[in-house]
């Protein structure tokens, strides 16, 4: 069968557009990061932001177990998305820190 998938032209296409990434763009899931970019910054200075708001909130000791629960994971998902241009560093949402 003569699918495009399995030509082998588009392989070494794409070996060779992934093999030409800047060093300091992270490849994630197929899609490239440039942490240099204006749309990074500002997703990591919001989020930076909404952490800082999170871990003030869980500092409250008015909530009760299932709002600190929201919370942390808020926090978790706020510090990977900071943290997704460096993937080596990162740990899946149900991983132990």
């Amino acid at each position: 069968m003569n699918l495009p998938w399995n030509k082998k032209e588009k392989q070494s296409a794409v070996t060779s557009k992934i093999d030409t990434i800047p060093p300091l763009q992270a490849v994630i899931g197929g899609g490239v990061l440039d942490p240099r970019s204006q749309a990074w910054m500002f997703v990591e200075a919001w989020a930076t932001e909404r952490l800082q708001r999170a871990r003030e909130k869980n500092d409250n000791t008015n909530r009760d177990l299932n709002q600190t629960s929201v919370l942390r994971g808020e926090i978790k998902i706020l510090k990977e998305l900071i943290n997704l241009p460096n993937p080596k560093n990162m740990k899946g949402l149900l991983e132990e820190d």
